[in-house]
Formats: structure tokens, sequence, C-alpha cells
């Protein structure tokens, strides 16, 4: 004889997963408004370094682009005008 009843295996699965899934939520939610939480940080230190890292990583990029453009212009030849 069957049973249309989930069993007790399958319902203590999905209530073990739901009370998973909602800690996890609010961990996020509470570590969401931690970080979103800017009272008394208007001048950090973190900020700073940040944008001195952003920095030095623009100009970082920018010299290694300017460096692969100088390599790869020296291996063009100079355009030449077709015969008339």
């Amino acid at each position: 004889m069957s049973t249309t009843r989930p069993s007790v295996t399958t319902t203590a699965t999905s209530v073990w997963l739901t009370s998973i899934y909602l800690a996890g939520d609010d961990v996020v939610r509470r570590l969401w408004a931690h970080c979103r939480d800017e009272s008394g940080v208007e001048d950090s230190p973190s900020k700073l370094i940040y944008l001195a890292v952003a920095v030095a990583v623009a100009i970082a990029a920018g010299v290694f682009i300017i460096g692969v453009f100088n390599d790869a212009q020296s291996g063009v030849p100079d355009p030449v005008a077709p015969a008339p």
C-alpha cells in the first residue's frame, strides 16, 4: 500500500535545509548591514589605503600598456603609398 505523505527522511531533510538557508540568510543580512554602516569612518585609513592601491594599480596598468604599445609599434613597418 502506498501513501502520498512524504517520508520522515524527506521531511527532516527539508526542515534542515530550510533552517540552514534561513540562518545563512540572517548572517548575510547582518554582514551586509555591518558593512554598509559608515558611522565614524569619514577619513578612515582603510579608505585612504584602498585609494592609494587603486591609484598604484592604475599607474602600473598605464605603464604596462604604454610599454606593450611601444614594443608593438617598433614591429610595424612604415606604410608605403601605392604605386600610381
